[in-house]
């Protein structure tokens, strides 16, 4: 009986441990993009995980990580919402992490979807999720990535992602338990949650002001 039960507290530990701690070392890949193998071109563009923000298309990311995906429109309340593609999870290396694509789309586009959406199903707070029609869901394959968030099992902290990622050129604090580490350059936007999931966003560096600085200094409602 001990011995059972010796057994299933290890197990147990296996399945925690990496939700609360990262390795000193991570081993790089050779046969795939890292979080941090952030690449830009003479153009300026990013590439990571082997897309290229604003040029490269959902259909892209079926080749690279297959087609087990959902894809529908998330809106806040009184929003438009944003054209979204989720992969629950993916293996980069030795991590493990929620993949999240968002794609371009026109507000009118968005509208539209939404309109033939087969259901309507309420996600965190007061957030929808619209399920795609089978003809927008075919449609959305041609989209461009606009952005990229990658939500990891492993738990983050600043010394990680300085070794990793460089020293961010700038740390903002958001209410009490969220830091953001911008990485401007490099079209990256860390935010560490002291309670909740860590989250890693990319957009590119052209973007960053619009889509990443901006809404850090735009005051929430009520605030």
């Amino acid at each position: 009986m001990k011995t059972v039960l010796i057994v299933l507290a290890l197990v147990v530990l296996a399945l925690v441990l990496p939700l609360f701690w990262m390795p000193k070392t991570l081993p790089e890949s050779l046969d795939r993009n890292l979080p941090w193998q952030i690449t830009l071109d003479a153009s300026g563009n990013s590439e990571v995980f082997g897309l290229t923000l604003g040029k490269s298309r959902l259909a892209d990311a079926r080749a690279l990580f297959g087609g087990d995906f959902d894809v529908a429109v998330i809106a806040a309340s009184n929003q438009v919402g944003a054209l979204e593609v989720d992969y629950a999870q993916r293996s980069f290396g030795p991590l493990l992490a929620r993949l999240i694509l968002t794609l371009e789309a026109s507000p009118e586009t968005i509208d539209a979807m939404r309109a033939r959406a087969l259901k309507r199903e309420y996600k965190e707070g007061s957030n929808k999720k619209f399920i795609l029609h089978t003809d927008d869901r075919a449609r959305a394959e041609d989209a461009v990535i606009r952005a990229i968030s990658l939500i990891p099992s492993a738990r983050l902290d600043e010394e990680i992602i300085t070794r990793l990622f460089g020293r961010a050129a700038e740390s903002l604090p958001e209410g009490e338990t969220l830091t953001h580490y911008l990485y401007p350059e490099k079209g990256l936007d860390i935010v560490i949650d002291k309670k909740g999931r860590d989250i890693l966003q990319y957009v590119a560096p052209g973007d960053f002001a619009v889509r990443i600085r901006a809404p850090l200094e735009t005051p929430a409602p009520g605030a």
